[in-house]
């Protein structure tokens, strides 16, 4: 994580949090019952097992996106390669996904793309039809395994079924779950569920998604604000098929003329001067590691005197704000969460054996220039997380582009900028030297009321 991200990033949380969850749409009637009752942890369960059964899966798709508005205010900006990203708006098109790779093929109003990344070949490519241009990154070197698993590289897309399977998972815990029916879906006979967060102050109304009931797959995923009465994301297969996927459909040529940005990652680079500590414990945790490893994590999970202490700007926080309680905080540094006595959490875990903690924590890609402090309050879907780093020229320049994109409002003598979807959004500003950005999935109101209280 770069400092220039800093502003951005819960925005980017918030945003990969509504695409993933964008993946769903309730189609069809319960008209009949071919398939055989099911609870909702059942159904949940077979999910998860399917999860690392189902090896391939292609067909048509679409989707609607109402949660970013107009995305053609975010041309030219920061934000310009996010405007043109298929999921980013509403469109159609094709996907193919596999053990060999991802293909997207799109048409949509942000732009029609072809998004393709390559196991085999460890590259991936974004082409933009309309400005013949195209991305490529190459993946080489050797990364910290060993060797007998291919190198996962970044998928082209947030919306596959294993996406929204994690997703309805992560969800489950902090909703009432129910299983509403049973409908046909891209012709094959589905169930539907239905989850609604039991946190009375989310902005997230409910989620709704059709599981193949043959592989336990999502095919349609449905979000809905609260209040809401139509969805504000949907993604789903029109058509579907569990067959084989050609290897050489991972293959892309971009067309003559094309201008092409190339970029490397060496991955022998990223992990150059670690221990290792991955390459021999392909062990599971025993349970004296696994309770050294909860009370290593639980040792980042500061109080706010202890947070001050590790960084060198004032630590803001929220005063006679009531409606969510303070959790915890944190302290990330280039070494990844710190401890109390400033010792970094993931190269303890490192040196302990476990799963190489430490040679991920050290990768340049997640080194900040600084500290980043980050202040939990509330629980379950109607968290709000405030995150506080000492404003340096980069952050000063990507403030100064925002004024175009978000609202702009004056919040005790200063100046918030705020960017609000129906699922929630996020709101950043300046106090001294610091700069400070909050952000939940929770009501507009409630952003404005918590930021205000922050002092």
């Amino acid at each position: 994580m770069r400092t220039k991200l800093t502003i951005f990033i819960l925005v980017a949380v918030l945003a990969a949090a509504g695409l993933i969850a964008g993946i769903v749409a309730v189609a069809g009637a319960d008209q009949t019952n071919p398939l055989p009752a099911i609870s909702a942890s059942d159904l949940l369960a077979k999910m998860a097992q399917q999860d690392q059964q189902t090896t391939s899966i292609s067909g048509d798709v679409a989707w609607q996106n109402n949660l970013l508005g107009d995305m053609s205010a975010l041309t030219g900006s920061n934000f310009g390669t996010s405007a043109k990203l298929p999921l980013a708006a509403s469109g159609s098109g094709r996907i193919w996904m596999s053990d060999g790779g991802v293909r997207l093929e799109s048409q949509a109003s942000g732009g029609d793309q072809t998004m393709v990344a390559n196991s085999a070949a460890r590259d991936a490519w974004l082409y933009d039809y309309a400005a013949n241009t195209a991305k490529h990154i190459i993946v080489t070197g050797t990364p910290p395994t060993d060797g007998s698993t291919p190198t996962p590289l970044p998928s082209p897309t947030m919306a596959t079924p294993a996406a929204i399977s994690a997703f309805l998972q992560q969800l489950a815990p902090y909703a009432d779950v129910t299983v509403t029916g049973q409908g046909v879906v891209a012709g094959r006979e589905v169930y539907f569920i239905a989850m609604t967060p039991t946190a009375p102050d989310t902005a997230l109304g409910s989620v709704q998604a059709a599981i193949d009931g043959q592989t336990y797959v999502p095919l349609q995923l449905q979000v809905t604000a609260k209040g809401g009465t139509s969805p504000v994301l949907q993604f789903g297969f029109t058509t579907v098929s569990y067959d084989a996927v050609p290897a050489s459909t991972y293959d892309f040529t971009p067309p003559p003329g094309t201008t092409v940005t190339t970029k490397t990652i060496d991955l022998s680079k990223a992990t150059q001067g670690q221990t290792g500590a991955a390459h021999g414990n392909k062990a599971e945790p025993t349970k004296a590691q696994q309770t050294q490893m909860q009370n290593l994590l639980h040792s980042a999970l500061l109080t706010i005197p202890e947070a001050q202490k590790l960084v060198s700007f004032p630590l803001a926080a929220a005063q006679g704000y009531t409606a969510r309680p303070f959790n915890w905080a944190a302290v990330i540094d280039k070494g990844g969460p710190l401890t109390a006595l400033d010792q970094p959490v993931m190269k303890l875990l490192g040196a302990t054996g476990m799963g190489g903690f430490g040679t991920a924590a050290n990768s340049s890609a997640t080194t900040p220039t600084g500290p980043i402090a980050v202040l939990l309050y509330g629980k379950g879907f109607g968290t709000i997380v405030l995150a506080e780093t000492a404003t340096t020229p980069e952050l000063q320049k990507q403030l100064a582009q925002l004024p175009a994109l978000v609202d702009t409002t004056s919040v005790n003598g200063v100046t918030v900028r705020s960017f609000m979807t129906p699922l929630g959004g996020v709101s950043v500003w300046q106090q001294g030297d610091t700069t400070l950005a909050a952000a939940g999935m929770v009501p507009a109101a409630d952003l404005q009321a918590f930021v205000g209280s922050v002092h």
